[in-house]
């Protein structure tokens, strides 16, 4: 304990020193007025730092968004052809078979096409999951297809 009352001694002193000398200097004169401005150049920086950073992220969203349009009408026009394939067949004629693409925003993840509708037999509901499939494997390489058809024996075909 002896040391460390030595050397807080010792500090105390330094400090009383310090703060008398600096007392006892006479303050400095002032500098004579100059006529060009003080420049600031850290507000500045930081300012340009600031609207680039923005800049950034403005432009990140807009790469977002337009690849997420992007596949979104992909989308549409995969599913504008699978109904056009399920309307040319004659067996899905009346039929309400319904295709919807959902397009995720990575280009590598695999397009959802959700079948709905309703179908009057299981035979019927394989040909159309089987148009569906072959036509959009002429589009795509990567899609999944969810089979939401009900099988009704009394499904009505409706008369265009």
């Amino acid at each position: 304990m002896k040391p460390f009352a030595m050397v807080s001694g010792l500090a105390a002193m330094v400090a009383i020193v310090r703060e008398a000398a600096a007392q006892a200097t006479p303050p400095s004169a002032m500098p004579a007025p100059s006529t060009a401005p003080a420049s600031d150049n850290g507000g500045v920086l930081m300012a340009l730092a600031l609207m680039g950073a923005l800049l950034l992220i403005v432009g990140v969203g807009v790469k977002i968004w337009d690849a997420k349009r992007k596949r979104e009408a992909e989308a549409i026009h995969l599913q504008s052809q699978l109904s056009d394939a399920l309307l040319r067949e004659a067996d899905f004629f009346g039929l309400a078979l319904t295709p919807t693409v959902h397009a995720r925003l990575r280009r590598d993840a695999p397009t959802i096409i959700e079948m709905t509708g309703q179908a009057p037999s299981e035979s019927v509901r394989d040909a159309a999951l089987r148009t569906v499939r072959d036509e959009a494997s002429r589009m795509r390489s990567n899609f999944e297809i969810v089979d939401r058809i009900e099988i009704r024996p009394s499904a009505a075909r409706r008369v265009a």
